[in-house]
């Protein structure tokens, strides 16, 4: 089992949850107002404003995580070519996962 974090711009909501619908995640937490501050500048904390940060972590099979991903990039790169700018608010990462209760 895998965990998927994974945060973007507010804006990017639909996209995100609608990747998630098709590669079949019907589980996760999402958390909304994300501060922090990368590549792609700080965030807002105003959670009406499209520059917040939300985060999503789900608890997935391996298979699942790595279509995910894919789906995720090809997301990103037709980001880039649309609008010609290489930093994309979007990041997601992979880590271990082990139920324990």
């Amino acid at each position: 089992m895998k965990m998927l974090l994974i945060i973007f711009r507010e804006v990017m909501a639909p996209d995100v949850h609608a990747l998630l619908k098709e590669h079949g995640v019907t589980a996760f937490t999402e958390l909304h107002n994300v501060a922090g501050t990368g590549m792609t500048g700080p965030t807002v904390q105003f959670s009406l404003s499209a520059d917040a940060n939300r985060m999503i972590f789900a608890a997935v099979s391996e298979q699942i995580a790595r279509r995910l991903i894919d789906g995720l990039t090809t997301f990103r790169e037709n980001h880039v070519r649309r609008q010609s700018d290489h930093l994309v608010p979007l990041h997601a990462f992979i880590l271990p996962c082990e139920q324990v209760v």
